[in-house]
């Protein structure tokens, strides 16, 4: 398995489309955390517990509620991590995809183990930045808050310490239109 990480706004789900469209697999673990949410009631109910009822929701969790929280308080997404990172990084070993495209693999150092190398997505800040407010629609405010919360991964050099031993590869794209992969 590859792993496709990167900053937020840097073009990770565009690699993996790009992948998907020429035939390889490709797990999105936002989505499997999604699915995670919707179809794992002992899940559901340990957040919860942890959260509050407010977190769930008739069909899953309530995700802008839990969204406005970890950005927020960085105890919270730890203790959220704590419960979805190990259902998700056995979620990931089942499905034996290709590729898994995920933003914070360093905080999953089990599902690091399973990865062979890693593709780094890379734009300059300020594409990030027009991709979250124009294309995605949030705030600017939010964006600003969402980038500021990565601002240390912002060097080769960082990356290689997230991901000891592994094979990295850094892809850029600032106009979106990646070299040939």
């Amino acid at each position: 398995m590859i792993g496709i990480t990167g900053q937020i706004g840097a073009g990770k789900s565009f690699v993996g489309q790009m992948l998907r469209e020429r035939g390889f697999k490709v797990l999105d673990a936002d989505l499997a955390v999604h699915e995670l949410y919707r179809d794992s009631a002992d899940l559901r109910a340990t957040i919860a517990k942890e959260f509050g009822a407010e977190a769930q929701t008739a069909d899953g969790v309530n995700r802008k509620f839990i969204a406005d929280l970890i950005f927020k308080d960085e105890s919270a997404r730890k203790r959220l991590e704590a419960l979805v990172y190990p259902a998700l990084t056995e979620y990931v070993v089942l499905q034996n995809p290709d590729y898994v495209e995920a933003a914070l693999f360093e905080n999953v150092p089990q599902m690091v183990q399973q990865m062979e190398s890693f593709w780094v997505v890379v734009a300059s800040e300020e594409t990030r930045f027009n991709r979250l407010v124009n294309q995605r629609g949030l705030s600017v405010e939010d964006a600003r808050r969402r980038m500021d919360l990565q601002r240390a991964k912002n060097d080769s050099e960082t990356w290689k310490k997230l991901f000891p031993g592994k094979e990295i590869k850094f892809i850029e794209n600032n106009d979106g239109s990646l070299p040939k992969i």
